[in-house]
């Protein structure tokens, strides 16, 4: 597929200074130290990843650095571990705006991606774009080091794809679809959360016919359950954005959004029905969001074509809703481009020790929709929520994010 030069964020130039130590000062949720936790669990098996917050880091790094000869490029950040070890995220190592550019560059080879189309009976195989791109994924990581792309799927599985483990961590275990029944209940005091449990029941139906509807050996060698797996990796994850139409004008082509980066939630299943209160519009303290990409990005050519992409690398970075990110696919190096501007750095001071955490912005979020598939709220702090053996209690964070829900819309 022939792509043509496409930004994927909201552009904001970059500063002429050489010093990108203004940090924007904002803490972390430590809402998502992510688990293993089996699709509809409460417990967590016993994984390498639950004792080991970098795992599949050093397999990741092995793999992007082999594929160095095809264009895979990492320049001044790093994973690391931030809010006292329970976050993981992408490190800036530079003090240098300069350095902003650029900062990773992944080739098209190494990108999981799939036709997208909003009508099934044009997408491959007359089937949904994610399942096929969740099929894709759960194929991938089974092969272990054997699949091409084993270093991103080790990223995604916490290493657990290396040692070929049955069971993956989610990569939103605190998404309304991981809650009981009993906590499921504490939303329904209110008409908005009663609407939001009815479109996570509709999500688990419109997943399990997607289900049903995979061949007999797909399903053999996948259960729902890592079906599931693969659909919230997917859906928490991959990128979207309808560049077919770039507008010209004087000095040249210009490069313009041609759509908004729009919930995956809101595509797939419908409106989300709760409306969020009103908020201070920047720089709140605990808005970054700890969660993996939360808006599909589609990439179109010039006939018009559309693919949805995961992004590896790239999607490491957590969630700031002010970050003035940009992200492009260059056909000169027939990959995917990040850059960051200065509002992309939220300071982390832990043990004395001062950080810059790179963040990307993925727009405004409804409350329900971040409940619903990402398990977190904006400004809702985890801070003092362990279990006795110094864990993170996920009953704890699920019975916070329902009361903090709860007072938002208690008027409702």
């Amino acid at each position: 597929m022939a792509y043509s030069k496409v930004a994927w964020s909201l552009i904001i130039l970059l500063g002429s200074s050489d010093d990108a130590s203004g940090f924007t000062t904002c803490r972390s949720a430590s809402v998502t130290k992510q688990h293993d936790t089996r699709l509809h669990s409460t417990t967590a098996p016993d994984d390498v990843s639950t004792k080991n917050p970098l795992g599949g880091v050093d397999s990741f790094e092995e793999w992007f650095a082999a594929n160095s000869s095809s264009g895979a490029q990492v320049n001044s950040i790093k994973h690391a571990l931030f809010s006292s070890n329970s976050l993981r995220g992408l490190e800036f190592t530079s003090t240098k705006s300069s350095d902003l550019s650029k900062v990773a560059v992944v080739p098209r080879k190494l990108v999981l991606s799939a036709p997208f189309s909003d009508d099934e009976d044009e997408q491959e195989g007359g089937r949904s774009w994610d399942t096929n791109l969740s099929v894709k994924l759960w194929q991938e990581c089974t092969k272990g080091k054997n699949s091409a792309y084993y270093g991103y799927c080790a990223l995604l599985t916490r290493g657990a794809n290396m040692e070929q483990k049955q069971t993956y961590p989610s990569t939103a275990p605190d998404a309304l679809r991981h809650w009981t029944s009993t906590q499921k209940a504490l939303l329904e005091t209110t008409e908005n959360g009663k609407k939001l449990l009815k479109v996570e029941q509709k999500q688990q139906e419109e997943w399990k016919q997607k289900y049903a509807n995979l061949n007999a050996s797909e399903k053999a060698n996948m259960s729902f359950e890592d079906f599931q797996w693969a659909m919230e990796a997917v859906h928490s994850r991959a990128f979207r954005g309808d560049f077919g139409a770039l507008d010209g004008g004087e000095g040249g082509p210009l490069r313009k959004i041609a759509s908004l980066l729009l919930p995956l939630s809101a595509l797939a299943f419908g409106i989300i029905y709760a409306s969020d209160p009103s908020m201070n519009k920047f720089y709140i303290p605990l808005s970054i969001v700890a969660a993996a990409p939360v808006a599909l990005t589609i990439i179109a050519d010039s006939k018009g074509s559309k693919e949805a992409v995961m992004l590896p690398l790239i999607d490491s970075a957590n969630h700031l809703q002010e970050a003035d990110s940009v992200i492009e696919f260059d056909p000169s190096v027939d990959g995917f481009v990040l850059s960051l501007g200065r509002k992309c750095l939220v300071k982390d001071v832990d043990d004395g020790r001062e950080r810059a955490q790179v963040c990307i912005s993925y727009g405004v979020r409804k409350d329900s929709e971040l409940l619903l598939n990402y398990g977190f709220l904006r400004g809702v702090t985890m801070d003092g929520i362990k279990s006795d053996d110094g864990d993170v209690d996920r009953s704890q964070i699920r019975q916070r994010l329902a009361e903090a829900f709860l007072e938002r819309y208690s008027s409702d």
